[in-house]
């Protein structure tokens, strides 16, 4: 199977020429975005030309829409099957690792590979923290484990590409919606060294910025949900309100929830998309948990209203246990 290197470039050194250089003695068919780094860096795109097609627009869009740029170019001009492997034009990805993962890629067609580097002390402080949030955040939405979440190195097939090309982020957030969006697929972390440059000097990654812009990716993907929620909420204090017994108004506001919530998630592009069966599985326990949890918090003296809400807190809980436990043995 072909595979092809995919290398986004704003204003890249001398490294980067290296490293495709390399890639092309591998065999790699190499693929330079030029995301608008401007006429300072003709010599190095120049020079990149030997070894890779370079391709080249201004002014400067984000790392997401280079990478969905070059993916586009790619689904055109090359027959399928390929494996296409990302990696940052920085350096810090060894050639060797980008070999790794695009040939775990190769064994694994249907998965998204990610390039997991081992975060300690000697990284940079804002990648630790970043990974950090990001990871507690990613697995609270989707019930999965990832160490990894900001890597730059990835590799798929083309088989994805249709699922990648659709996905609305434009600079980093992009990558966070590449893991959010294969949330349901398999996704596999393959280990790799990182080296950094003078404590990472040359990432163009904005600390404050671009964590804020990629930690609203995961509200952005839950929204349907939530709004769901809140709609299945207000439906609860209406019967309640007009003299309609607890339980059935638990029952068909949960029952309004799943119906809503699976209706927004089908329509909505960038949303979480469970398989059915899971997805009727969670409903059916959360379902019984609420009724269950409401009606001893009413029994020790809890109003309605308050135990509704409490029990809605908990639900949340609820759904983030049962989709981890179902993330473990892949259940669909």
């Amino acid at each position: 199977m072909q595979k092809i290197a995919l290398i986004p470039a704003y204003c890249p050194e001398n490294r980067m020429t290296e490293m495709i250089r390399k890639l092309d003695t591998l065999g790699f068919a190499v693929v330079v975005i030029d995301d608008g780094s401007g006429s300072a860096y003709d010599d190095i795109f120049t020079a990149a030309r030997q070894y890779a097609t370079v391709k080249r627009y201004a002014p400067n869009r984000g790392k997401g829409e280079a990478l969905k740029y070059g993916m586009r170019y790619i689904e055109e001009q090359f027959k399928a099957p390929y494996i296409v492997v990302t990696a940052d034009a920085d350096g810090q990805h060894r050639v060797e690792d980008i070999v790794k993962v695009s040939d775990t890629a190769s064994e694994h067609p249907d998965s998204l590979i990610l390039g997991k580097r081992l975060l300690d002390r000697s990284s940079p402080i804002k990648s630790r923290i970043g990974n950090g949030i990001t990871r507690v955040l990613y697995r609270m939405t989707t019930g999965r484990r990832i160490y990894e979440t900001q890597t730059g190195l990835r590799a798929f097939s083309d088989m994805l590409f249709p699922r990648f090309l659709t996905l609305p982020g434009h600079r980093y957030e992009y990558e966070i919606d590449m893991i959010l969006d294969a949330a349901d697929a398999d996704i596999i972390e393959v280990d790799i060294q990182t080296v950094y440059f003078d404590n990472n000097a040359a990432s163009h990654f904005r600390p404050l910025q671009d964590t804020v812009s990629l930690n609203k990716e995961f509200f952005r993907y839950k929204l349907p949900s939530i709004n769901a929620g809140l709609a299945g909420l207000l439906l609860f204090v209406l019967i309640v309100n007009f003299g309609g017994a607890w339980m059935a108004a638990c029952v068909l506001s949960r029952l309004f929830t799943i119906l809503l919530k699976f209706g927004l998630n089908k329509v909505v592009p960038f949303a979480e998309k469970p398989p059915v069966g899971r997805y009727l599985v969670t409903s059916g326990i959360v379902l019984l948990c609420d009724i269950g949890l409401m009606a001893g918090l009413m029994a020790v003296g809890m109003n309605v209203y308050a135990a509704k809400l409490v029990s809605g807190i908990a639900m949340i809980l609820v759904s983030m246990i049962i989709r981890t436990v179902f993330m473990r043995i892949k259940f669909g």
